[in-house]
């Protein structure tokens, strides 16, 4: 029957389902974003999409570079936490890192054609009951019909993390899932790193040809291989036959082959498919972390984001600071001495000299005398400290690398300094959070965990803190004549501290541990700002307040695009 038929007027317009040469596929536009941007772009769209449980792009397929990237690097941001089923009595959690967390990695590809969506079975699979989530781009989806123009050969990548509920939890620990888009045959390069690093490789297929039994004769039997045959055509004779061969070869047995027909019941086919992955983690000691699978990928010839030189020259300074960190508390008090007992003194006698609250029957002059007099021993005992080696790193890092090289740096610091302070905090943060619940608990016991927060706490800010501490002790002796101008070391760091709050990076108002401001390191670091935006910088000062953990830096970070040290991934 056609229009004529149904008599509707001319101008009536037909929505067409097939039509889609005016549209683009939602991955061939992540791919193409992805590389036009640089590594730090790359970082932040990556953290974006992990906050929203999309899947990420692991291997990105090679168009303006001879070879496919591995993102690693864009990948490092991401912190997860969860809570595996061995430690849900104690009500403990993990944290860590997702690039550095090794679990068993799952990998589904198709060969040949498939008659439903890889994409929608593995949303499927990795969802909770009731709570259905898109992680990966499927044809049901807006615009996921259209012809793949550039991404054919993206791997993608998502993760299922329990939450300690054993009864609701689809699996007890963590398990990466891993897709192809495209078939094998056009992209053998990356099923190849997929047979590495994979504990089991799933396959949707159709049936076995010659051609298909010939290339998977060739790969080892160290991965377990399973076939899913989406028709009755998987139990043609030349099938069956190819598959008895492969049998013996991949050690396939009975479970290895599963069968979804059109009358396949779709849940129940999911449970089947959950099952089997439950049995690969329970029987499979293969866990590898995306850090591992980058060398797995250098080995095929595979490039990693963050094997240029700029990145690796950086990470080579960060490297020298962490390795000398071993316990954080230890490192602050010998290593960043500024910031203990001795600023301590200092924000005391300095509150005391506005305050005079303790000046009892000493006359006015003559205490106010006293009390400058233990401020400048208090500022000549800080300047005796010579810079340590972290410094002096630090220093060389933030006023000689180039300008990329200072940022990889500053990254690499954060994410070198971050596990190390990592396991104490994540406890610690806890407690404060469930101690805010109860009103009733003691302000001393908050008082006690924001001590043991902040000395288990170390980053980047941890160091700009100290250099700031060495400006102010070399200004006050300057100023009371104790050191010739000709003498100061420290006349450049408050330009270098500007050129990073250009950048988005923070500066420390006011120490929350000691609740003294910096006044002359402040003072210095702002006029080197205005001077370096021409005269023209007017401050206006949004303010965020909460406690402890919940969000208010990623919520600045998010909206202006800041850097921020955020508590959790």
């Amino acid at each position: 029957m056609d229009k004529e038929d149904l008599d509707i007027p001319e101008d009536f317009s037909f929505l067409s389902d097939t039509d889609t040469s005016d549209s683009l596929h939602t991955l061939d536009v992540l791919c193409a974003i992805l590389l036009c941007s640089d590594s730090f772009l790359q970082q932040e769209i990556l953290s974006k999409m992990s906050m929203c449980q999309f899947a990420l792009p692991l291997l990105l397929p090679a168009l303006d570079t001879p070879k496919c990237t591995l993102l690693l690097w864009a990948m490092r941001d991401i912190v997860r936490k969860w809570r595996p089923h061995s430690l849900s009595e104690s009500r403990g959690f993990r944290e860590e890192s997702l690039v550095l967390t090794s679990m068993p990695t799952i990998s589904f590809v198709r060969m040949g054609s498939c008659s439903f969506s890889k994409s929608h079975l593995l949303n499927e699979v990795i969802s909770p009951s009731q709570q259905h989530q898109d992680f990966f781009i499927h044809r049901d989806m807006e615009s996921g019909n259209v012809p793949r123009e550039i991404a054919g050969g993206l791997l993608e990548i998502s993760w299922y993390f329990p939450a300690g509920r054993e009864n609701l939890d689809l699996f007890p620990e963590p398990v990466a899932v891993a897709n192809l888009r495209g078939d094998i045959e056009s992209h053998w390069l990356q099923f190849s790193f997929f047979t590495e690093v994979s504990s089991a490789v799933f396959i949707l297929t159709k049936s076995i040809n010659e051609r298909e039994y010939t290339l998977l004769s060739l790969q080892g039997s160290a991965t377990k291989y399973y076939f899913i045959f989406n028709n009755q055509a998987g139990k043609a004779k030349e099938t069956l036959e190819f598959l008895k061969k492969l049998a013996s070869m991949l050690k396939l047995n009975k479970s290895h082959v599963l069968w979804k027909g059109g009358t396949t019941n779709k849940a129940q086919f999911v449970k089947v498919l959950q099952s089997a992955i439950a049995a690969i983690m329970k029987s499979s000691p293969k866990r590898v972390s995306i850090e591992a699978m980058a060398e797995t990928a250098r080995q095929l010839g595979i490039q990693v984001d963050e094997d240029n030189k700029e990145c690796q020259t950086a990470n080579t300074y960060a490297k020298e600071i962490a390795a000398q960190i071993k316990d954080v508390a230890k490192y602050k008090r010998e290593k960043l001495r500024l910031q203990g007992e001795t600023w301590r003194n200092l924000a005391e006698v300095d509150k005391e000299l506005c305050r005079m609250r303790k000046q009892g029957d000493t006359p006015l002059e003559n205490y106010k005398s006293q009390l400058k007099k233990k401020l400048m021993d208090v500022c000549a005992q800080k300047n005796k400290h010579d810079l340590t080696d972290g410094l002096i790193t630090f220093i060389t890092g933030i006023k000689h690398l180039r300008h990329r090289e200072k940022h990889y740096f500053l990254k690499w610091m954060k994410f070198g300094l971050d596990p190390i302070a990592r396991e104490n905090l994540s406890k610690l943060r806890d407690q404060y959070k469930e101690k805010c619940k109860n009103s009733k608990d003691d302000p001393k016991t908050f008082a006690e965990l924001d001590k043991l927060i902040s000395a288990s706490s170390l980053g980047v800010e941890h160091f700009m803190r100290e250099l700031g501490q060495f400006y102010e002790a070399e200004c006050s002796m300057v100023k009371e004549g104790k050191m010739a101008e000709s003498q100061r070391q420290f006349t450049h760091l408050p330009g270098r501290a500007a050129d990073l709050m250009l950048e988005g990076f923070p500066m420390e108002i006011i120490d929350g541990a000691i609740s003294n401001i910096p006044l002359q390191w402040v003072t210095d670091v702002l006029r080197q700002l205005d001077a370096k935006l021409g005269g023209r910088s007017r401050m206006l000062v949004p303010m965020v307040l909460g406690v402890q953990s919940t969000g208010k830096s990623t919520l600045l970070n998010t909206m202006f695009g800041l850097q921020f040290a955020v508590s959790s991934g």
